[in-house]
């Protein structure tokens, strides 16, 4: 009986695995060629239901794409800006391709992001929990063969999660 006691005591105080949550948060552009070799502010804005705008980009192909840094290491507690990313997309012959419509997507566990100043001003990100996920950077426009290109940024949320107690029994 007390094993039974203990076992149910320890599975009680052990914290549930997170859920992995895939979800759309935001539409971007990639760089300018202005922009290609000074690396500044990604065009990022938070996902309101439609991505972002086409019309300016038919016809234009991306094959690939590519993303500075390729790892975003945060503290909990710490705050990271997408503007600080570099895009840049190519299409054929590995020419550059100016403002190809981009999306971004979350894979993290439910409780790594907070996504509350993301939604507040569509750039910046709060790291809640130590843990690892991903930040995938597609191209909606089509590349020349296969499927549209994707490139994660891995993020690393370096902590320590509280100690779960017991719980009391009275």
């Amino acid at each position: 009986m007390p094993r039974l006691v203990f076992l149910a005591l320890f599975l009680l105080a052990t914290p549930a695995a997170a859920e992995i949550i895939t979800t759309r948060i935001g539409q971007a552009y990639s760089s300018a060629e202005e922009e290609r070799e000074e690396g500044s502010a990604f065009d990022v804005q938070a996902y309101e239901g439609t991505g972002p705008a086409i019309g300016g980009a038919l016809g234009l192909r991306v094959n690939r794409l590519e993303i500075e840094p390729v790892k975003v290491e945060l503290e909990m507690g710490e705050i990271y800006s997408l503007r600080e990313l570099v895009v840049r997309a190519y299409g054929r012959n590995n020419a550059f391709v100016e403002r190809a419509p981009l999306t971004i997507e979350l894979e993290v566990p439910d409780d790594l992001i907070g996504l509350e100043l993301f939604m507040a001003d569509g750039h910046t990100l709060r790291a809640d929990q130590p843990g690892i996920g991903r930040l995938w950077i597609n191209s909606i426009t089509p590349p020349f063969r296969g499927d549209n290109f994707r490139l994660p940024v891995v993020l690393v949320v370096n902590g320590r999660r509280a100690i779960p107690q017991p719980p009391f029994l009275y």
